[in-house]
């Protein structure tokens, strides 16, 4: 079994809702076509979007009530909220192959059936991912990858939070649990643990760019990273494997 979760942004602060709904239906519809149906996907959010694939019940909604954020800051917060409200849940089937997802990139059918046939790993990592820009009707690879969607961690249950932290922060070092520290520190932390991530024989994601809604344009000197590594890249132009692979019927 492996667990796919995904921290939805609030209707109140984003800047199109109706675009990142859109964004969201074609991450949760990629998510959900694995070619192993072993899985499990939870989405933390504040509003439910409007969906637009009927899906059964390995996708569940868990609303939370934690504050509207308004500033940077407090996006950061909310975002690791809702990944502790995730966690939390998970604890709840015993812990597992955990996968988080950033809602708006394009995730491979193949991660399930990886996963799921080399059950003693004690997890993986992705150190390269497509690139797609809006607009765009190709992919460019890209490399130092660990961002929202390129880390997969099997918890035991104590590696899970069971209740909320008397003072919530954002997704920090200093948090007692794997799945609340930094995305990008924890392949370094698990291997410090003796549970090193094994590489994953295949790009798993396509990381979507300029949605506007983006955490990680926030960060601008990883912006300028990116940008230049992308003028440099050649074009991969869509086509039919890549449609199947990653559910893209949307261009």
């Amino acid at each position: 079994m492996i667990f796919f979760g995904i921290p939805l942004r609030s209707k109140a602060v984003s800047n199109d809702w109706e675009k990142v709904s859109l964004f969201f239906n074609r991450t949760l519809w990629s998510v959900y076509n694995q070619t192993d149906p072993d899985f499990k996907i939870f989405v933390a959010c504040h509003d439910i979007p409007e969906l637009n694939h009927e899906f059964d019940e390995r996708v569940e909604f868990i609303k939370v009530d934690s504050p509207v954020p308004h500033t940077r800051e407090e996006m950061m917060l909310d975002k690791g909220h809702k990944v502790h409200t995730i966690g939390m849940k998970i604890r709840e089937y015993g812990g597992g192959f955990t996968m988080m997802v950033d809602a708006d990139d394009i995730q491979s059918c193949r991660i399930a059936e990886y996963v799921n046939k080399h059950s003693d790993a004690d997890g993986f990592v992705s150190r390269n991912g497509y690139y797609y820009h809006i607009g765009d009707n190709y992919i460019k690879k890209g490399h130092k990858f660990p961002n929202g969607s390129s880390t997969i961690v099997k918890y035991s249950v104590d590696d899970l939070p069971d209740k909320y932290y008397d003072t919530m922060v954002a997704s920090e070092n200093s948090n007692p649990h794997i799945i609340r520290k930094k995305h990008g520190d924890i392949p370094k932390i698990c291997a410090e643990m003796g549970r090193p991530l094994k590489p994953l024989p295949f790009i798993a994601s396509i990381y979507v760019r300029e949605t506007g809604d983006n955490h990680s344009l926030m960060n601008k000197n990883e912006s300028k990273f990116r940008v230049l590594e992308q003028k440099i890249m050649p074009k991969i132009y869509i086509n039919d494997k890549l449609r199947k692979e990653f559910s893209i019927d949307w261009m």
